[in-house]
């Protein structure tokens, strides 16, 4: 029996400068309550230390109390040098102890994060059958999916019963602690759940690097029986983040049908984005009698050129479908739009300005494409990426912009700039739709729950306050 230390680090000042944080949800980190349950499963014991909740714990103590025998970190990009940080710390106070790093930037680049950080091993792609066996054996090279500081092993098959997984780790988390409300968080706490792993998309923007290209579900029992889990461990609602819930649209809908036959009275989310090409009318008459009061769209560009080259393979005629449905339904809509994308000029820019309002939506939130580690566009930006920074991209957020670590092939960052300060202009500054959207989140108590965020949809302080996104944010 081993103590195991699961780690997630800060976000940090990532959404700092800007107004998103206000429709950020706080919530548990599934992927570590996940890892946990499977090591518990082992019969080992674990300790799950959150510093985005709890960013001043003192860290130093609490690996010097518990002892572990290994210590894991999951982080994206913008956490990287935390992640180094943490590495560090672990390796001078624990230094008997495995240090393991996974999440999506080491699952991207394995060899990078062992040469810019302190850690031993890597674990890509899903940790729940890999982690348990790094703790039973000193053979590295018998375990699929790791690497190590020169050396490697093939990449481990995604789990194809996910079913057999045991349910989240609940209990290892101080669910009180997470109460804390949002714009799209009105019933606190909220659950991060997952019916779903893989996404057969094809959008350049996007890495794979965790569940990969093959869709893969849980069965309508399990998923529900995770919700049930939820609500009896003190959640009061749920959000999905699948990356792509309604592939499966006759499973997707089964889900609601088996929510409403077990009389579970509980309000969710779909924040992560649906894809319009997957959804139809009844399934969101369904799925808000289900209790889903909130979905999100992935739209990312209102020119059909630039969706062709990003590979998002939906048109705009499913677009605005997909949001008539939803709000038909009596849902609160979201659209995600991203400027700077393959072809992105100043027309076609404009183009999804335009289109985003007059799609009907309650909200947006417009953010910078950029060559995220892992992505195709990474791959295909990299001669514009700066040398220093390719390994090791520092600080950076799809909400500002970042001169300093590409320079964009196809348009200024002033240009970009200028054109999502627009955006946020022409969206939120239009009186009517405004009100009515601060009417339908006072129907779904969103206001009357917590109105500091919700009362800053909409609210410019100055012309400068327009290059702050608001709205809801896609992790």
């Amino acid at each position: 029996m081993a103590n195991v230390v699961l780690i997630r680090p800060s976000s940090g000042s990532y959404y700092r400068h800007t107004l998103v944080g206000s429709a950020v949800t706080l919530s548990p980190p599934l992927n570590l309550a996940s890892l946990a349950a499977s090591l518990e499963a082992a019969h080992h014991r674990v300790v799950i230390l959150d510093l985005e909740r709890f960013p001043r714990l003192d860290l130093s103590l609490a690996l010097r109390k518990i002892g572990p025998d290994l210590v894991g970190v999951t982080f994206r990009s913008p956490q990287l040098a935390q992640a180094r940080r943490l590495a560090h710390l672990a390796g001078r106070l624990c230094p008997g102890a495995i240090l393991v790093a996974g999440g999506p930037h080491p699952s991207a680049m394995p060899a990078e994060t062992l040469d810019t950080t302190g850690f031993h091993v890597v674990v890509r792609g899903e940790g729940e059958h890999v982690l348990p066996r790094l703790l039973e054996t000193t053979s590295w090279p018998d375990l699929p999916g790791l690497t190590w500081k020169n050396g490697s092993t093939a990449d481990a098959p995604p789990i194809a019963n996910l079913d057999a997984l045991p349910l989240p780790a609940w209990h290892l988390t101080p669910v009180w602690a997470y109460a804390r409300p949002s714009l799209v968080a009105p019933w606190v706490p909220v659950a991060d759940l997952e019916t779903s792993r893989g996404c057969p998309g094809r959008c350049v923007y996007c890495s794979k690097a965790v569940f990969g290209s093959r869709f893969r579900s849980f069965s309508v029992q399990r998923s529900v029986d995770s919700v049930q889990q939820a609500l009896e461990s003190g959640f009061r609602a749920f959000n999905l983040v699948d990356d792509a819930f309604s592939t499966d649209l006759p499973r997707a809908t089964a889900f609601c049908g088996e929510i409403l036959r077990r009389g579970l009275q509980v309000p969710w989310t779909c924040t992560n984005g649906l894809r319009v090409d997957s959804v139809d009318a009844p399934f969101f008459r369904l799925a808000r009698r289900a209790g889903c009061w909130l979905v999100a769209f992935g739209f990312e560009s209102g020119d059909p050129e630039v969706l062709r080259k990003t590979g998002k393979g939906a048109d705009l005629e499913q677009a605005r479908l997909a949001v008539r449905w939803a709000r038909d339904a009596g849902m609160v809509t979201i659209g995600y739009f991203m400027l700077g994308l393959p072809g992105d000029r100043p027309d076609t820019m404009r183009r999804t300005i335009r289109f985003s309002t007059t799609l009907g939506l309650d909200l947006a939130k417009y953010s910078l494409a950029l060559p995220l580690p892992g992505t195709p566009l990474y791959r295909r930006w990299s001669a514009w990426l700066n040398p220093a920074r390719k390994s090791d991209p520092g600080r950076f957020s799809i909400h500002e912009v970042q001169p300093g670590w590409f320079r964009h092939p196809e348009t200024s960052w002033t240009r970009l700039s200028w054109e999502r300060r627009h955006a946020f202009l022409r969206f939120y500054g239009r009186p009517m739709p405004v009100a009515r959207t601060i009417l339908k989140l006072l129907r779904c108590r969103v206001l009357s729950s917590r109105p500091y965020p919700a009362m800053r949809v909409g609210q410019y302080r100055s012309r400068r306050d327009l290059s702050r996104p608001i709205g809801s944010s896609c992790p």
